[in-house]
């Protein structure tokens, strides 16, 4: 029984990548970068969402480590695969960027990756509640109010995420060919996943789909107060699987395939890539995230574990019809002999 590897690392991905993992070992990347000076994860010198960038994205220190991230991802990543970064718009404020609006973080990370020759090759979108986000940010652009008590010209569409797909040129030694097919009876989805996923705006997507730690009261409860604060929910698990789908092999056609995620957080992308069959590298580098990532990656292990062993069991129907087909054989043998 070969049951999927996971490896993750309690250290800074940047320096992780550059000392653990070896040239062209990773054949997908999925993550969720953390976000220019957005949240606080960690008060770690490394962490890259304390490098702040000010007004200009792609001039600062945020945009410098980010750099070092994409080179150093570019390098670990195979030929020919892919890297999708999860990614949202930032909204500016006057009384920290000067003015009230939009602040085009996607065409940042764009930038920083083209100059370290990854090509954009592009886009999901994943909409956002635009009343959750009225609610819980305090936004005048998505309150109903602002249309009736103020003027509905500072109305603005949500900010909604997006997952940014990133290709390493050239082509893959061990091809990824999912789509199920006369030619291909061993694929995994069917030409209607692809049309589904195709269209690029994801609106099935259930923003609570996640591990049920990242807002049960259980999880919680192993962070201080100050660190539940801090702590944001997830990339969603639909997301994770239809992309750990669409451009990875599953183990048992690759097996030194190996999904990664340098932004492991409490371990969404390993759990999802073993459930699917791959092996699993990351890094996280708070203490908290990475013990409970290491607690979920352990229980799909045991999971997948489970279901090989009662997969490899028979059932008391083919148990019957073995004996079934045995009496026949020795039947049939005890007739040729008298004959």
């Amino acid at each position: 029984m070969n049951l999927p590897t996971c490896q993750i690392w309690n250290e800074d991905c940047i320096r992780g990548l550059a000392e653990r993992l070896d040239p062209e070992s990773v054949h997908l990347t999925v993550t969720s970068i953390p976000f220019e000076s957005l949240f606080v994860y960690t008060g770690k010198n490394e962490d890259l969402g304390n490098n702040p960038s000010d007004k200009d994205l792609r001039a600062g220190r945020f945009a410098l480590n980010l750099r070092f991230f994409a080179e150093q991802l570019f390098r670990v990543t195979a030929t020919g695969c892919n890297a999708c970064i999860h990614i949202q718009q930032l909204l500016a404020y006057k009384n920290t960027h000067g003015f009230m609006g939009r602040r085009d973080f996607k065409a940042a990370v764009v930038d920083v990756f083209g100059a370290a020759r990854w090509v954009w090759a592009g886009e999901f979108v994943i909409p956002k509640d635009p009343q959750i986000l009225a609610n819980r940010l305090n936004l005048h652009s998505l309150q109903f109010k602002s249309g009736y008590a103020r003027s509905s010209t500072i109305w603005a569409p949500a900010v909604n995420d997006y997952v940014l797909v990133f290709h390493k040129e050239g082509d893959c030694a061990v091809p990824v060919r999912p789509l199920k097919h006369k030619t291909n009876p061993g694929g995994w989805i069917d030409e209607e996943d692809w049309i589904r996923d195709a269209r690029g705006v994801w609106t099935d997507i259930d923003e609570i789909d996640v591990l049920d730690g990242a807002r049960s009261n259980r999880c919680r409860a192993k962070f201080t107060e100050q660190e539940a604060e801090k702590h944001v929910c997830p990339l969603q698990l639909t997301v994770i699987r239809r992309l750990v789908r669409l451009y990875s092999n599953p183990a048992s056609l690759q097996p030194d395939v190996q999904v990664l995620d340098p932004f492991m957080g409490i371990g969404s992308t390993a759990v999802v890539a073993i459930e699917e069959g791959r092996n699993a590298l990351g890094f996280e580098l708070k203490d908290s995230y990475h013990r409970t990532a290491l607690g979920y990656v352990a229980a799909a292990l045991r999971r997948v574990e489970h279901r090989a062993r009662e997969a490899s069991v028979p059932t008391l129907h083919e148990l019957a019809e073995g004996r079934a087909e045995g009496a026949g054989r020795s039947r049939g043998r005890r007739r040729r002999s008298s004959a």
